[in-house]
């Protein structure tokens, strides 16, 4: 029988929980064996929603939902397992025990009225998040949640630990869901067990700057911090960017350094001169496997970031330096039991301007909008890239402590970014 949960004060309410697994059982002792490079991303998890008109999804029923992740995960059984350690301290997951939790709840409002609100972030309220702990054996690693709003409309919204792979699996493991419920035969890669070999980089082997280890967590996989944490998110176009800040480059590059340069400008003589960089590898072959693949780069400069021109940090960012293999080195380190923190160790921009979110098509028809988080960034904060519905736009989703996030609003309107979008208003 699902359990009601506590209601919500605002306008999404009436939780109630079920389970949802593989159709299938494993094997008697089948495990799936995490890398370093997975269990130092432990900490953090991915949220994402996918909100869909009333058209698409009116009649669709959590059992509609349910029977689809059946068939999914039959093809990855070990997403639905669970934590367990070896007599070491490693994690490691047991697969296909006890399965994922599905949330339903409704919300008050039509998908129009929503949606009208500019900061996406209230998005995160249709995400059931629960971190993995203190009890391994019984937390699940992905939770999903289906809000119903008043007008029929829908939005799916996950909740996945970062320690079973990336974004791009995250959108992947979706994406197969929505073919799934198509009628398609779906088919997903097994990960291999193996270590996956990263280049090693041309350095003196000094400790890689976008990862921090942290103080043991034991079984509660929170990210410490020692500030609270706010977010904003806006959007922006591409014709925008190009018009108003010339610089060569990328759009990712070219607005990753627009607000890197308004953050250094907020923080005064405490700005940042090295970030870390999180996109895809672009060496990477689709279909794909669910793991951690998510290229982490680390930039570093010799010069006041606030004082520098655009070009100058654009192209710096453009030279950053892969630090996979480091990363997958430490965490291996003390047979994986080590805590760390790799977003928001030291400010991170998180590109997934390639992500096809709106590919997750029901009835042939895309999200209306689509939104995407880390959850558990470290007090450096982090910005996230991804495209938006409408094709030359994206949305910027900024994580940073709360002392300072009106100071970084204010540099982002004074150079002219978030002016347009938000009508003069914070």
């Amino acid at each position: 029988m699902p359990r009601l949960q506590e209601e919500g004060s605002g306008p999404v309410h009436g939780f109630w929980m079920s389970t949802v697994g593989s159709a299938r059982p494993t094997e008697t002792g089948t495990v799936h064996q995490p890398t370093g490079l997975d269990l130092a991303m432990k900490l953090h998890y991915i949220k994402a929603v996918y909100i869909y008109l009333a058209e698409m999804t009116r009649d669709l029923t959590v059992m509609h939902v349910k029977e689809t992740f059946f068939t999914v995960f039959d093809q990855i059984s070990w997403i639905t397992g669970r934590l367990r350690r070896r007599d070491s301290g490693r994690p490691f997951i047991k697969c296909n025990d006890c399965g994922t939790r599905v949330v339903e709840s409704q919300c008050d409002l039509t998908v129009d009225e929503w949606l009208c609100v500019p900061d996406r972030s209230v998005d995160e309220s249709l995400v059931y998040h629960q971190p993995v702990g203190p009890e391994l054996a019984y937390s699940p690693l992905i939770y999903i949640q289906m809000t119903r709003y008043k007008c029929g409309g829908l939005a799916l919204g996950l909740s996945w630990a970062h320690i079973m792979g990336d974004p791009f699996s995250l959108s992947h493991i979706f994406s197969l869901w929505t073919r799934a419920l198509a009628g398609e035969v779906i088919y997903c890669p097994q990960t291999s067990g193996s270590r996956r070999g990263f280049p090693k980089p041309n350095s003196t082997g000094k400790e890689p700057n976008s990862i921090k280890q942290v103080d043991p967590v034991g079984d509660l996989w929170v990210a410490p911090n020692k500030t609270k944490m706010t977010t904003y998110s806006f959007k922006v176009t591409v014709n925008d960017i190009k018009t108003n800040f010339p610089a060569k480059g990328f759009e990712f590059e070219i607005l990753s350094g627009i607000v890197w340069k308004c953050i250094a400008k907020a923080r005064g003589d405490s700005e940042p001169v090295t970030i870390t960089i999180v996109r895809s590898d672009p060496n990477e072959l689709k279909p794909r496997a669910v793991r951690n693949c998510q290229m982490i780069s680390s930039v570093h400069v010799d010069f006041s970031v606030a004082e520098a021109n655009l070009e100058e940090i654009v192209k710096s960012i453009g030279e950053a330096t892969d630090e996979r293999f480091w990363i997958d080195e430490i965490g291996e380190r003390d047979d994986g039991v080590l805590d760390f923190v790799v977003y928001g160790a030291e400010l991170t921009f998180v590109d997934l301007t390639q992500v096809d979110f709106y590919e997750a098509k029901i009835r042939e028809t895309s999200p209306v909008s689509v939104y995407c988080n880390v959850q558990g960034i470290g007090d450096e904060g982090a910005v996230v890239i991804l495209p938006a519905a409408k094709e030359g736009e994206r949305v910027v989703t900024v994580t940073l402590p709360e002392a300072e996030m009106d100071k970084v609003k204010c540099e982002l309107k004074k150079c002219g970014l978030i002016t347009p979008l938000v009508n003069g208003g914070g």
